[in-house]
């Protein structure tokens, strides 16, 4: 009998966290090549898309499956918005803050005194310490001024607006759906997250076809929104989807041929991304499941890999890629260990803090681990 979806994604015992975790470290690994001024990185040399692009965009996938149980499993607009920002904002806020303010003071060329009365440095520490819904600021007074991506603090927060953008996406439609005059309701919330992942993946293969826009925001915008559209779309129809080995194999040969060819190939990608993702976070067991025994380190690995990296070079000018990749590996996994244990649990063990259970309807699963 085929597994479905619906009844292998629900509770605690999957891999989510760790396809994060290797997807935070696939970060690292890809941006080895441009922090020590390297180029040709394997996969954008055979496909003109960077491992560092493929590891953002199955974080995506993730988020659009997870985040999207999160809201309807809740049903509460408020307590949605507070698993989001008690996820989102404490390790955010932490990185930026002592990347500004310790990082930042060792790595300055500019007198300490000086360097912490400018600015850029408070501007730095207040607008990214949030990244919503203005731009990142990237560049610290003075600071990685002598590496070869100069003046780059943490390049790695460019996909944080996106995210946060899907995110108040669906707080619109919970809005619409879960509170007032509840003027969707749950079965036209879900036709609406499918007509509209549907849209933008017909404009996202388009674009991908006849290049209509080239800009970093349109390009990434656009990719981003259909892949986690896709995973919001997957857990709509989750018991309907079935867990087939044949299934995956397909998809991965899809994802290949959307790499190789691009163009209008490319309109696989997201549903091909979608389905390995999933397929590998609830089908693969034994062993694997040990790993949520540790955490979901993922996170804070991804927001300090690269301003680990960047000190790596300042403090070692002419690292190699696979160096830079090693000496960087520990600490960040160090300070992303630190930061789960110490901030990221004990701020999502206060998400559920005074809320009233809203029971799930009947044929639904409850919402899976991770959507918190």
């Amino acid at each position: 009998m085929t597994r479905m979806l619906s009844r292998s994604a629900g509770g605690r015992d999957n891999n989510f966290n760790l396809l994060r975790f290797l997807a935070a470290a696939l970060v690292l690994v890809s941006h080895a090549w441009p922090l020590s001024g390297a180029t040709n990185e394997p996969l954008a040399r055979l496909s003109g898309f960077s491992m560092g692009h493929l590891a953002v965009d199955i974080f995506f996938a993730v988020s659009g499956f997870l985040v999207t149980g999160s809201l309807l499993g809740r049903r509460r607009l408020g307590d949605f918005l507070r698993a989001r920002a008690l996820r989102i904002v404490p390790a955010l806020a932490a990185s930026t803050l002592l990347t500004a303010f310790v990082i930042g003071a060792l790595q300055t060329n500019l007198p300490t005194l000086v360097y912490l009365r400018h600015a850029d440095t408070w501007q730095y520490a207040l607008r990214d310490a949030i990244c919503w819904p203005w731009k990142i600021a990237y560049r610290l007074p003075g600071v990685f001024a002598n590496v070869p991506m100069r003046g780059v603090v943490n390049g790695s927060l460019w996909s944080l607006p996106y995210e946060l953008d899907m995110y108040a996406a669906l707080a619109l439609a919970g809005l619409l759906a879960f509170t007032g005059p509840r003027l969707l309701g749950e079965r036209v919330l879900r036709a609406l997250v499918i007509a509209m992942t549907v849209l933008i993946w017909v404009g996202y293969t388009a674009n991908e076809q006849f290049e209509f826009a080239l800009g970093f925001r349109a390009l990434h915008a656009l990719r981003l929104s259909v892949i986690f559209g896709t995973g919001a779309t997957f857990y709509v129809l989750r018991e309907r989807m079935p867990l087939a080995g044949g299934l995956f194999a397909a998809s991965l040969a899809a994802l290949g041929l959307a790499l190789w060819r691009g163009h209008a190939w490319m309109a696989l990608y997201p549903p091909a991304l979608e389905y390995a993702v999933l397929w590998l976070a609830v089908v693969p067991a034994g062993f694997l499941r040990r790993w949520n025994r540790l955490g979901d380190y993922s996170y804070g690995f991804y927001l300090w890999a690269f301003p680990v990296q960047q000190c790596v070079m300042a403090w070692r000018p002419g690292t190699s890629r696979v160096a830079l990749t090693v000496l960087a590996a520990v600490p960040t996994l160090a300070l992303s260990v630190l930061s789960w244990h110490f901030l990221e649990s004990p701020m999502l063990a206060l998400k559920d803090a005074g809320r009233k259970p809203s029971a799930p309807p009947p044929s639904a699963p409850a919402a899976p681990a991770g959507a918190a």
